[in-house]
């Protein structure tokens, strides 16, 4: 049997069903498709998938409930970190070198200690194993699951057999997505275009294409819970803070330095910030004590006053070590990612999905500290108001403290190797996209990723 249907084999007895394997012709693309990054001499890489609860989804878009995803999202991080360091045991068991790659949270060190840029991309890897295509969100999309799912790869230095191609670059870009776009109205904060431009990025001398970013940092706006409600004013996510300036409106992301700031600002307000990141950078990046976990799932029922579940994640924190000054003002540690868990394996369902989102009302904070679901924007600010959390000077100060000790211990930094493949990679994405769209043009930033094309006059190119 060779080593590809043995590695196979071993991920289905796991209990899954998607995965595929990129060998070394299949990994030409940025530094975080390159996995020497992660274990050096490897080859090649074994992606696989496991989808997010349903139920769960709906419950957290709908604003019925934000445990049960919430939940979710710590047991089956932990399920990806488990299957993938016992895939990479056994294949290091059978004479190769491998390694597990973290289910999220590890990020190369850069300047900018923000830019996320992670040691191997998971989406990168399953588009070059064939178990996924782009989809218009920046999410992959799989014909199983559409874009809510976890993502798990190893990384080897065995030269694997790639797996059958299933898909080309714009599988779901010129026909779901296309007829679709409801990630993007998903998003709070409208980090993405809703237009025909896109951005690209170059994996194996194709251009994968998704939808124009209008900066990142409008997606860690609505994720770190700073503004969650809607442009129409109609719905929220689960985040317990609004942006004044952007109420009722898109934001305005022309300005990077004065868009940063402005997050930073909104930041230093929160006052659980560090908790709350924290907390997520640990249950995606270490594989914890199953007890631990377990103990953690099982005494934090939905049924639980609200006040009881933030008792019961403060003592999870602790016993995982997580960074908590103040400990958490809101049980909501998840309160966005709506643009993978609109995405569902039909358009029927992600319109289910969504309607679930723009129907399911506004949570805002109320009287007791929990999260009130009410039907009206005018409701929704009333209780604003008065209920908003107003954080003491002393514990934004050491929140902010904390964060930046976090950020910068863990991330900030200059990697030249990564900066020499980083103006590389750039280097060939620009001409990439120059032949292939010869009437490009910038799309306001300098960084070659994120070149537009302008929209077709008819017909998809």
């Amino acid at each position: 049997m060779g080593l590809e249907r043995k590695i196979s084999d071993f991920l289905k007895e796991k209990g899954v069903e998607l995965c595929g394997m990129a060998g070394p012709e299949r990994l030409s693309g940025p530094p975080s498709l390159n996995p020497a990054y992660t274990l050096k001499g490897a080859k090649s890489v074994v992606s696989f998938a496991l989808p997010m609860d349903k139920s769960a989804i709906l419950d957290f878009l709908g604003k019925v409930s934000p445990v049960p995803h919430n939940l979710d999202q710590v047991r089956q991080n932990q399920a990806v970190n488990r299957i993938s360091e016992a895939l990479s045991a056994y294949i290091r068991s059978l004479g190769h070198g491998a390694r597990a790659v973290p289910a999220n949270g590890n990020y190369r060190r850069h300047p900018d200690a923000f830019a996320t840029l992670p040691t191997f991309s998971h989406r990168f890897g399953a588009i070059a194993a064939g178990i996924a295509a782009s989809g218009l969100s920046g999410n992959v999309k799989t014909e199983e699951y559409g874009c809510a799912v976890y993502l798990g790869s190893v990384v080897t230095d065995a030269a694997l057999a790639s797996s059958p191609r299933r898909f080309g670059p714009r599988r779901f870009i010129d026909s779901e997505c296309a007829r679709c776009r409801l990630c993007a109205r998903s998003c709070a904060a409208r980090m993405m275009t809703e237009d025909d431009r896109e951005e690209y990025v170059l994996i194996n001398g194709e251009l994968h294409p998704r939808a124009l970013r209008r900066n990142i940092d409008l997606c860690n706006a609505a994720c770190f819970g700073l503004h969650s409600l809607s442009p129409d004013k109609k719905w929220t996510t689960w985040g317990h803070r609004w942006i004044p300036e952007w109420v009722g409106k898109v934001p305005d992301a022309s300005n990077p330095l004065a868009l940063r700031r402005t997050l930073m600002l909104a930041g230093m307000k929160a006052g659980d910030s560090t908790a709350r990141f924290d907390l997520i950078r640990l249950t995606g990046s270490k594989t914890l004590s199953a007890e631990t976990v377990s103990r953690y799932l099982d005494r934090h029922p939905e049924n639980l006053p609200e006040k009881e579940r933030r008792e019961e994640l403060s003592s999870f924190a602790r016993a995982i070590g997580s960074a908590r000054p103040g400990d958490f003002l809101s049980e909501q540690v998840l309160t966005c990612g709506h643009c993978a868990m609109i995405c569902g394996p039909t358009a029927g369902e992600t319109a289910r999905r969504y309607k679930a989102l723009t129907q399911g009302g506004l949570v805002v904070p109320g009287p007791d500290g929990g999260m009130v679901r009410v039907k009206t924007y005018e409701e929704a600010a009333a209780l604003m108001e008065r209920h908003a959390p107003r954080v003491p000077l002393a514990r934004r100060a050491a929140d902010a403290a904390a964060s930046t000790i976090i950020w910068h211990r863990n991330y900030f930094g200059i990697e030249p190797r990564s900066v020499a493949e980083g103006l590389l990679y750039e280097a060939r994405l620009r001409r990439a996209v120059k032949k292939r769209y010869p009437g490009h043009r910038e799309a306001g930033a300098p960084r070659a990723a994120r070149l537009a094309r302008p929209a077709p006059s008819g017909g998809k190119q």
